[in-house]
């Protein structure tokens, strides 16, 4: 996905959100943010919005000297979503289609993202039961799941990953790999993050060599690639994957809801709206 004018006025917004967390010096916030708005007049390209995002975050990083600005968020979203974890867990296991309530968990939990700068609630666990996909491709996903041997999961947020790891352990049978990011970014699932939601337990975790909110694979590392292009199913979580992903060269599944006028429109849905795509199903829905 290339990036759009409007991701503009986004990525400043975001830069604030980020400023107002790491200082209070609103003389250095200001000066800051005239810097990201400076890089990002000067940027030509058409790389996907992740890509461009890292222009405001590590400007923000070399002029505040804090590399991880949301890492007491990141430790806070995991320790409340291990407080569900037993709940979402029960939920699963006594549902008629166990598979299918730990995907729409796994959705649900992609509401955790501070990038997009809108507040979030935990639905309740009633509501995940019921919450209807607006595209759904479910049945696809079944078929080509029962086949697989080999999966690579392709994390998103801190937080998030507990719900993950809810879906992850209904992979009986299957080699299981799990990605995170190669360094700090917004709330962005780390090494660090992935231990503390218990996802070692249920699966190998590796950096993907990106260090961006998204995955970019020409910057990824060459044991990533080798999973990418041989996993027998890639399951891609977050709008930020989907964004560096949607023109990758192989099939995969996005897990994902909505944030943004721009992925909406891309997709034909509002935002809001909770999705399982398998990639190059035409049309979408």
């Amino acid at each position: 996905m290339k990036i759009h004018p409007e991701c503009y006025p986004c990525l400043l917004r975001q830069a604030y959100s980020t400023l107002k967390l790491v200082t209070q010096d609103e003389a250095l916030q200001e000066r800051v943010l005239k810097e990201v708005m400076g890089k990002l007049a000067q940027y030509q390209g058409s790389d996907p919005p992740p890509k461009v995002s890292r222009l405001v975050y590590w400007t923000i990083a070399r002029a505040t000297g804090v590399e991880d600005p949301y890492r007491d968020k990141k430790k806070e979203c995991n320790r409340v979503a291990l407080e569900l974890y037993p709940h979402l867990k029960e939920m699963v296991n006594r549902a008629p289609d166990p598979l299918f309530t730990a995907v729409k968990v796994a959705i649900v939990g992609n509401i955790i993202d501070f990038g997009v700068g809108r507040s979030f609630e935990l639905e309740s666990l009633e509501a995940i039961e019921k919450l209807e996909l607006v595209i759904n491709h479910y049945p696809i996903f079944r078929e080509e799941y029962e086949e697989a041997r080999t999966i690579l999961y392709i994390g998103d947020n801190a937080g998030e990953v507990v719900f993950d790891r809810v879906l992850i352990e209904e992979f009986q049978g299957k080699e299981v790999y799990f990605a995170v990011r190669s360094g700090p970014i917004i709330n962005d699932v780390t090494l660090e993050d992935a231990h503390e939601a218990g996802i070692d337990q249920v699966a190998y975790v590796l950096e993907s060599g990106s260090w961006a909110p998204g995955t970019l694979l020409d910057e990824a590392s060459s044991q990533f690639k080798e999973l990418f292009m041989e996993a027998d199913m890639i399951i891609s979580k977050g709008q930020g994957n989907f964004e560096t992903l949607d023109d990758a060269p192989r099939d995969l599944f996005f897990l994902l809801r909505a944030k943004c006028d721009v992925v909406a429109q891309l997709l034909g849905v509002e935002i809001g709206d909770t999705l399982l795509i398998k990639k190059g199903a035409t049309p979408y829905r």
